[in-house]
């Protein structure tokens, strides 16, 4: 994913995150959850008078909550997990996690008065829902996103995230595999992963 793809893919994230519930109203079941989602992004985090530190942590916990970030990682890593001890399986859990949180988290500030609109839903799978929406921008234009939902046991979770066709999950996954395949071991990975966490928390002074 290029610069202009990634950023789009962030500010798709945010976007939906800021949007008013009302124009989720049109989709059942997943769009429900969206709305939620949305509702709580808006009235929790960008309009809550609190610490910047604070809202990081209820967007980690809103994160946790309507994300399946183990399961986008067991995806994310694919075979490559079966070279990893249980020990350097939870530190990438962990990475991933805060790689997760602090990418998303810090594009939040780039709202600018843009909307989203739900246009419809369609199954995926025997528990899952794909809900499909547009981004209408400024001068940026309009571009399609895509919110893949599973039901668990709690409810929905978001899986993945598809903005004009370019998918998070599978874009995480292509960097992984390239960095493992770069470095020689699962190692190289955690070690990137590292890096790429203390460079994120430094930008937004966490």
């Amino acid at each position: 994913m290029n610069r202009s793809q990634f950023l789009r893919s962030a500010a798709a994230f945010a976007l939906l995150a800021l949007v008013p519930a009302s124009l989720h109203a049109q989709a059942a079941d997943g769009g429900a959850f969206v709305s939620t989602f949305a509702q709580k992004g808006i009235t929790e985090i960008l309009t809550a008078q609190i610490p910047n530190t604070e809202k990081q942590a209820r967007f980690r916990e809103m994160f946790k909550t309507y994300f399946d970030i183990p399961a986008i990682g067991r995806f994310v890593l694919a075979r490559f997990s079966k070279a990893a001890s249980p020990a350097e399986l939870e530190k990438f859990n962990t990475l991933f996690e805060d790689v997760i949180v602090y990418t998303w988290s810090r594009r939040f500030s780039e709202y600018n008065g843009q909307t989203i609109t739900v246009t419809g839903q369609q199954a995926d799978g025997a528990e899952g829902t794909l809900v499909k929406s547009t981004i209408l921008g400024n001068a940026s234009g309009s571009f399609g996103v895509e919110w893949r939902l599973r039901k668990r046991p709690e409810g929905f979770k978001v899986l993945d995230i598809v903005v004009e066709g370019v998918s998070m999950a599978i874009t995480y996954r292509q960097d992984y595999s390239t960095v493992i395949s770069q470095s020689g071991s699962f190692a190289g990975l955690l070690a990137q992963m590292e890096k790429q966490v203390a460079d994120l928390k430094a930008q937004q002074g966490a």
